[in-house]
């Protein structure tokens, strides 16, 4: 089970709206939706006082989406797979209690996996807005592969991105001069 081999945490507490834009680095919501790793350079800001106990997050940390509008969006995952200093949370974070038992490269393509997709939406709770229990997401279980395993599937699935965002890059590039050949053949 998830619970048996990490924690989760939650997010920042006791903030207003005019906390937010300005101060230290957090992992935005939005960030989690938008790729299977977090991006850096789309951290938001938030002010966070030195003696406020709030959580931070770090290098292999997943992060869920607990709450959609459709049932297939809950549980989205991302996961930390670059070291950060002091950055905070603002939504559920899972924390694996040793990153031998779940590589952060490999936890990016795992939990966004059909089948453990499946096993997620499945949490879903609601009827207009849909809610995921975080108990019953830790009572979830899971066959990991050997740390060795874990890093070769993950170099290969990040290989295989790098070649899709390249690709998909040319193709852009193709389309664009395509369009410029086409107005000047039509002017």
């Amino acid at each position: 089970m998830l619970g048996e081999i990490g924690s989760t945490f939650n997010g920042l507490t006791g903030k207003t709206k005019d906390d937010f834009g300005f101060g230290k680095s957090y992992v935005q919501y939005l960030q989690i939706f938008k790729g299977s790793s977090i991006n850096k350079n789309g951290f938001g800001k938030v002010n966070v006082n030195n003696n406020e106990n709030q959580n931070q997050v770090q290098y292999g940390d997943v992060f869920f989406t607990t709450s959609s509008e459709t049932p297939n969006e809950i549980g989205t995952a991302s996961v930390l797979t670059e070291p950060v200093f002091e950055v905070y949370l603002n939504s559920f974070c899972y924390r694996p209690n040793s990153l031998d038992e779940i590589v952060p490269g490999f936890a990016r393509f795992f939990f966004r996996s059909e089948s453990v997709r499946k096993q997620i939406i499945k949490l879903a709770q609601g009827s207009t807005r849909f809610n995921m229990s975080k108990v019953e997401l830790m009572k979830l279980s899971f066959a990991f592969p050997s740390k060795e395993e874990q890093q070769k599937i993950a170099q290969f699935l990040t290989v295989l991105d790098k070649k899709i965002v390249h690709t998909t890059s040319e193709i852009d590039k193709m389309k664009e001069w395509k369009r410029g050949l086409l107005q000047k053949m039509f002017v």
